[in-house]
């Protein structure tokens, strides 16, 4: 049994504090009428010519479907490194795997067939291995089978944490703007005619 199955993530009570301040005593202030009025026009005006504009609301970060997903930096089996964004601009499907993991082994071939099919079309796929014995059975396995999708390494379970995962495989869409469109848990046959619309209708999609 893999120790994947046996993590366990601890969830932090946050207290918020508050500080009361006390509220400083008003003070009236006496105007003649014909100074009050020239104020009033002149806060009118500013107000007429300065309309506020609402702030664009913030996008949330985050690993959920409509969030900007959290950008990441992992090891690939060449010694250099790989972060998402720098896929920035293309679809992105991240697949969660292990090499002792049967479901993943299942569903691997479809996704170099759908990886192969769409090397043209702004797509990419970051195979994300948690094993934790390196690099040397993950490049194995993905020379034994031929693969030619980008593998990285994940021993250490910073991104399989930062992503919530807890089942293997689980695969995460990402579209053009980095926005999540899908968390898609268990096996998948990613070259069947559903999948391929999917991905394919997220990277018709160009708005921003």
């Amino acid at each position: 049994m893999s120790p994947f199955f046996n993590r366990v993530i601890y969830c932090p009570a946050w207290t918020n504090r508050h500080r009361c301040a006390r509220t400083p005593k008003r003070r009236t202030i006496t105007t003649a009428p014909g100074l009050g009025c020239f104020l009033l026009a002149c806060l009118m005006l500013t107000a007429c010519s300065n309309p506020e504009r609402p702030d664009k609301k913030a996008e949330k970060i985050g690993v959920e479907v409509g969030d900007i997903a959290p950008d990441f930096r992992v090891k690939n089996l060449r010694g250099g490194a790989m972060t998402l964004s720098e896929h920035r601009g293309r679809v992105v499907l991240i697949n969660f795997w292990a090499t002792w993991c049967e479901p993943c082994r299942t569903e691997m071939p479809s996704m170099e067939a759908l990886y192969r099919s769409h090397l043209q079309h702004d797509f990419e796929i970051l195979a994300i291995s948690i094993d934790t014995d390196g690099a040397p059975p993950v490049r194995n396995y993905v020379e034994q089978f031929g693969f030619t999708f980008p593998a990285l390494l994940d021993d250490h379970f910073q991104v399989n944490d930062l992503y919530r995962v807890r089942v293997a495989p689980t695969s995460v869409l990402i579209d053009r703007q980095g926005r999540v469109v899908a968390r898609i848990p268990g096996a998948k046959d990613w070259n069947s005619p559903d999948m391929r619309a999917r991905i394919d209708a997220s990277i018709r999609q160009t708005g921003s």
